[in-house]
């Protein structure tokens, strides 16, 4: 299989926010675009155009339960030439979770239902005679995770000193990161992992250290696009901030990230500082339990971030000696990731600066 970057078209379509690609297929084969993830089998050579547009789910009312179930895509090749589309789905698929899925073929008012020749665990694979309109559709089930993405986006606030504006979108995983990209332009994409399994209906909240998200809590719908509008808007004043992603039970659903909203300062840069971070706290882990007195201190920013738990910082509390208290933080911060040391280190830096160059400078010292 080939993969190609299409080029970028002019769009004349109602769906002013959807971008139209182009690709020039040179000769047969199998080739998958590497933004929106749709492989074409090509049987001849031949200039495809294809768009993500708006869904008309009145369209599906005479099918009973059955809801779209990734974007609806305008596919047109002037030479006739695709023979099969493999469209790009968002389920999780396993032997306990099996789920029927097809392909709606839309021409004008007309539907046809298309039976896939095979599902894989990312792409749902149907033969084609002729283009149209076509989406993924499957039935209404209760409630099921599915893949999906966190997407992060931020800007300075003009005129605002040190304000900024951060956008958090829920989305599913088979939406494009450039369809959303492109409609926030004067935002910075923030590169960093972004997929989790989310749940159709299920309530979730984003942690932003002190700062609040409008809303506080949303449920998660699937948008499909081609519009997409931020799930969470955040303001901050701060050059970074940990978040993360929790669901209505308050369990961690997308781990913590510590984001870096600094000009010029790139995803590169900002992750060998964690790395650093992190091999300072677990290079120096016994020297730091033997000379950190001010345990609760550190406790109190860790827990002011919500990189601790409630129940972590009472038993960081009720230790008894402060080499006890760092032992449990130390243990605390196992279920953080790299953030939580990443975290630690900051905060060293800032109320302990003689300890860390002292750690750092030369051979460890107990």
């Amino acid at each position: 299989m080939s993969v190609f970057i299409p080029e970028m078209g002019e769009n004349h379509s109602e769906d002013r926010n959807s971008n139209t690609y182009r690709f020039l297929c040179p000769y047969t084969g199998q080739f998958q675009c590497k933004i929106t993830n749709i492989v074409f089998d090509m049987k001849e050579k031949g200039e495809m155009l294809y768009r993500i547009v708006s869904w008309d789910t009145h369209l599906l009312d005479g099918l009973g339960h059955m809801q779209p179930a990734g974007p609806l895509y305008n596919i047109d090749c002037f030479e006739g030439s695709v023979s099969h589309l493999h469209l790009p789905h968002c389920e999780v698929i396993s032997e306990e979770h099996q789920v029927e899925l097809a392909v709606a073929r839309f021409t004008g008012e007309n539907l046809e239902v298309i039976k896939p020749l095979r599902v894989t665990d990312t792409h749902v694979i149907v033969a084609i005679h002729g283009l149209s309109l076509f989406g993924l559709i499957r039935k209404i089930f209760p409630a099921r995770s599915m893949s999906a993405q966190v997407l992060l986006f931020y800007k300075p606030i003009t005129g605002m000193q040190n304000l900024k504006q951060l956008h958090i979108h829920l989305l599913p995983r088979v939406v494009p990161v450039k369809e959303v990209q492109d409609q926030h332009m004067d935002f910075k994409h923030i590169t960093t992992s972004s997929t989790c399994q989310l749940t159709p209906g299920r309530k979730y909240r984003p942690s932003c250290d002190h700062y609040v998200p409008q809303p506080k809590v949303t449920i998660f719908d699937c948008d499909y696009g081609p519009n997409y509008h931020p799930t969470f808007e955040v303001f901050l004043e701060a050059d970074h901030v940990t978040v993360k992603l929790l669901d209505e039970n308050e369990e961690e659903v997308w781990e913590t990230h510590r984001l870096y909203l600094t000009e010029g300062y790139s995803t590169e840069k900002a992750l060998l500082r964690m790395d650093a971070g992190v091999a300072f706290v677990d290079t120096h882990k016994n020297e730091l339990i033997q000379r950190v007195s001010s345990v609760m201190e550190i406790a109190d920013c860790l827990k002011s971030k919500n990189m601790i738990t409630d129940e972590m910082y009472s038993n960081i509390q009720a230790a008894s000696t402060s080499h006890q208290r760092m032992r449990f933080l130390y243990d605390a911060l196992q279920t953080t990731g790299k953030a939580g040391k990443a975290e630690l280190y900051e905060i060293l830096k800032e109320k302990m600066p003689h300890l860390v160059e002292d750690l750092e400078s030369g051979p460890s010292q107990v």
